[in-house]
């Protein structure tokens, strides 16, 4: 009987432990692995007290694993580094920085082990719960860009005050005061001499595209859109972005400041200290998609039309 139980419990701890390391895409946490070994042999050896030790270092992995692996490092890495230049490529590496903030790899549209940080990401940031409401969320967002008056923004490099700067609605005119760890980064990525004493970043508001590149990576991961339907967003709005700004410096820029001013509210979590650093990794290392791979490079053009998606069915009920 006491064998029978250690049966039981020892097959769902495994099946936690294997759900947990297939989720977390952590090599390290495949190495409980011969414990996993060790609970079945111990079991069908007729050894529960010992079974019983092994399954409480295998679900004390698991939970290790769920507390250290939510809180990685930020790291910069691919899946295929050596990957032909794509438009669905240049488009992806365009939100690099919200894949790098959570170690995974910036060149993959689908990344099945994304479907539960997709779900609460979607849910908290949108209101997004299904197909529906993905394009809804989707054709809010490219309406607002495309409709938006260009937003310049200021920075006083002696003082480290922002300003926004509409010209048609000066009325929605603010300030942001930089902190000195901010205002050393954005000099950082300027890379303008001491002697400067102010920087004008030009239609800053259109870094806000990458949250279109992030519904349609989830999109696809969670199979709210085809495959297609994901490409055809990709390409658009890597178009879009390709004809407003002229590098992949001024995107750095507009992205660091844009965040600065659009989350100023959330700097102190850790999500954002999190992507802060990524955004650090892709601006500095020189193997970063932002520093490979060509700005002016020939981009798929999609099918024309204002919204390149319309409403339909679910593509899947996963």
């Amino acid at each position: 009987m006491f064998t029978a139980v250690a049966g039981v419990i020892g097959a769902l701890a495994i099946g936690a432990w294997s759900i947990v390391a297939w989720a977390s895409s952590r090599k390290r946490s495949w190495l409980m692995f011969p414990i996993a070994l060790a609970v079945v042999f111990l079991v069908y050896a007729g050894s529960p007290g010992w079974a019983f030790l092994a399954i409480t270092v295998l679900l004390g992995s698991a939970f290790a694993e769920l507390v250290i692996g939510g809180r990685e490092t930020p790291v910069l890495c691919t899946r295929n580094p050596d990957a032909p230049l794509s438009t669905e490529r240049w488009a992806v590496a365009v939100a690099a920085p919200f894949r790098v903030a959570l170690a995974e790899p910036w060149d993959v549209m689908v990344r099945p082990q994304l479907r539960r940080q997709y779900r609460a990401v979607l849910r908290s940031e949108w209101g997004v719960v299904d197909r529906p409401t993905l394009l809804a969320a989707t054709e809010r967002l490219w309406t607002e860009l495309h409709a938006e008056n260009d937003t310049d923004l200021v920075v006083d490099l002696r003082t480290g005050a922002v300003h926004v700067h509409n010209a048609d609605s000066p009325e929605q005119e603010r300030a942001l005061l930089l902190t000195p760890a901010h205002l050393a980064r954005f000099r950082e990525i300027t890379g303008v001499e001491e002697s400067t004493e102010t920087v004008v970043i030009s239609t800053c508001q259109w870094w806000k595209a990458v949250h279109v590149i992030r519904l349609a990576c989830g999109g696809a991961t969670l199979n709210w859109l085809s495959q297609a339907e994901a490409q055809n967003l990709l390409r658009r709005i890597a178009s879009d972005l390709q004809r407003r700004y002229a590098s992949w410096q001024q995107l750095t820029e507009a992205f660091h400041m844009g965040y600065l001013l659009w989350y100023e509210e959330q700097l102190e979590s850790t999500t954002s200290s999190r992507l802060w650093t990524a955004l650090g990794l892709l601006a500095r290392d020189p193997t970063s998609p932002w520093n490979l791979l060509p700005w002016d490079m020939p981009l798929e053009r999609a099918p024309g039309g204002e919204f390149p998606l319309r409403s339909g069915g679910p593509v899947s009920t996963v």
